[in-house]
């Protein structure tokens, strides 16, 4: 929800209790915006095992083939030296070359993130299959 600066100035003189949870008044969230970081690996595993499950659901709820979207696992979580394909909205990319530390924790991100998912559907057998194939990238990174 986008909320823009008038609009909470005007909350903020009837309510101004919303202050304490907008700790910085109307421009709270604007400092964050001017200095985008990458996020830790894990992390950034993990969001995109978020968007992965996003998809599959859909495809699902679809009735679409779950093999289109495997064949796309490469992107998702692959081996290196290949780097995930992000989309362009996500932000920095933290480096032009990971290391191999990178690898191993952006894959474990991205296993423990799917590995939480039980849908008690046919969903669980495609995300099964990806967590073989992070485990697998992991195991091929020689450290």
């Amino acid at each position: 929800m986008q909320l823009n600066k008038k609009l909470l100035a005007i909350i903020g003189k009837r309510f101004p209790a919303i202050y304490d949870v907008i700790p910085h008044g109307p421009q709270g969230g604007v400092r964050v915006a001017l200095n985008p970081q990458p996020l830790p690996p894990h992390e950034l595993g993990a969001a995109v095992a978020d968007e992965f499950v996003r998809h599959a659901w859909v495809a699902e709820r679809g009735g679409l083939d779950m093999k289109a979207l495997l064949r796309d696992l490469d992107d998702w979580c692959p081996t290196r030296p290949k780097i995930p394909r992000l989309p362009p909205w996500w932000g920095p990319f933290p480096e032009p070359e990971p290391r191999p530390e990178w690898f191993v924790d952006y894959h474990l991100g991205f296993a423990a993130r799917l590995s939480a998912v039980a849908t008690g559907t046919r969903l669980d057998e495609t995300l099964d299959q990806a967590i073989d194939r992070s485990l697998a990238a992991i195991e091929a990174v020689k450290l």
